[in-house]
């Protein structure tokens, strides 16, 4: 068979330009380290290795994301650690100043402590992130979600929001909570119910008059299906004949609710699906209102502290009303620091969730990273070699072109 000249040049270039690209493609893979540098070096590979790099950025916004919930909610915690410690210091001062007597100066220096202690909480409470953003105030970011007025009430203008954050696939972790919820939605230490006390004298003397009068431990719902909600007054009378005092519930249309019976001081006493304990001794003629209110405001309860302690000592009937309303602003202070407490617990769950999610990201990205690089990366010694025995390859087939190039008849005559 006679091969023309034309289709011998033609065949030995195409054959040393493929040896060609078999050694520019393997300096290609050398340089880059990569044995799939395009979809025409193996089409299922690549495609398996972009599936891959998507799953990898998503490990890695959840990442991101990680580390953004977990410096907002460590914002949060530092803020309610300080706030609860505030809550400790009030706390004290309450005590200390219902311990020290008649000295009314020391009680309105204490009132002043308090006054800094309560400025110091709204501060924490209107506390903010790294960005600027404030931390309680619900989705509203921007303005400080906690104004005091003129009259010392405070105000909240954020809303009911909690921040959420997407940590892995269909896990959220929250990042806020509303200071709504934190700083004005407060267990009231009684219960369900705000208890307000009307005390009569007994006509003893100053000195004589009782002040260790009865005070409402609890007041709660006890059976939600037969709750009647309504405002109610208890009421205690001493009985003519034993002398006994004696208690009776009305509800607000002056009906009783519970009818006369002899009071035992902590016996519980039910009506309408309530639930009553008071402890201490009631005297005749004392009532008790109880209005519906299951949370109060912890502004509030430092106010009233403040006030209290700006209040001078009373005697007889006064003074009994006063230790009754510094007993019920001590357990709100209590349910004030149980509710920060339980809050803080919280959280360090929510951080929980974000280590052991960060934890399965990163075992996750390693088996990826695995995979990936078990269809991508070149083994270097193998590739070498091959690139080695191409150049050779190339080098005999350019060798063999160029000596069979220049035969021709006249080198044999």
């Amino acid at each position: 068979m006679r091969i023309s000249t034309s289709q011998f040049y033609s065949k030995n270039t195409q054959n040393i330009l493929n040896r060609q690209s078999d050694v520019n493609s393997s300096i290609q893979s050398l340089s880059s380290g990569k044995r799939v540098l395009t979809a025409g070096d193996d089409s299922i590979a690549a495609n398996s290795i972009l599936n891959i790099r998507q799953e990898q950025a998503m490990t890695n916004q959840y990442r991101t994301n990680i580390n953004f919930a977990e410096s907002r909610i460590n914002v949060e915690e530092s803020a309610l650690q300080a706030a609860e410690n505030v809550m400790f210091k009030i706390k004290d001062l309450i005590l200390q100043g219902n311990s020290i007597g008649n000295d009314d100066g020391a009680r309105g220096a204490i009132a002043d402590e308090l006054e800094a202690r309560f400025d110091e909480l709204l501060s924490l409470a209107n506390s903010r992130d790294e960005s600027g953003s404030h931390v309680f105030g619900g989705f509203q970011t921007v303005n400080p979600p906690f104004e005091r007025q003129s009259d010392n009430s405070v105000n909240y203008v954020g809303d009911k929001g909690q921040r959420l954050t997407n940590v892995g696939p269909g896990v959220q972790v929250a990042t806020s909570d509303s200071g709504d919820e934190l700083f004005l939605n407060i267990p009231n230490a009684v219960g369900d119910f705000k208890p307000t006390y009307s005390l009569v004298s007994t006509g003893a003397s100053i000195v004589d008059e009782p002040i260790d009068r009865a005070i409402v431990s609890s007041a709660t719902i006890s059976d939600r299906t037969t709750y009647i909600k309504d405002d109610y007054t208890i009421d205690f009378t001493k009985n003519a004949t034993s002398g006994d005092i004696e208690v009776t519930v009305y509800d607000s249309s002056n009906t009783a609710v519970y009818p006369t019976a002899p009071y035992v001081a902590g016996e519980p006493i039910s009506f309408n699906g309530v639930e009553v304990v008071i402890t201490r001794q009631p005297q005749d003629g004392d009532k008790i209102a109880l209005a519906p209110q299951d949370s109060v405001d912890v502004f509030t309860t430092i106010e009233q502290a403040i006030d209290w302690m700006r209040s001078p000592n009373g005697t007889g009937v006064d003074e009994a009303q006063r230790q009754i309303d510094i007993g019920h602003i001590i357990g709100n202070i209590d349910s004030t620091q149980i509710k920060f407490g339980n809050v803080r617990a919280e959280i360090g769950t929510r951080l929980q969730l974000t280590d052991s999610q960060l934890d399965r990201h990163l075992d996750y990205d390693l088996t990826l990273e695995k995979s990936r690089s078990s269809l991508e990366d070149l083994d270097m010694v193998a590739a070498i070699s091959e690139f080695e025995k191409q150049k050779l390859a190339l080098q005999a087939s350019q060798t063999a072109f160029s000596k069979v190039q220049s035969m021709n008849l006249l080198n044999y005559l």
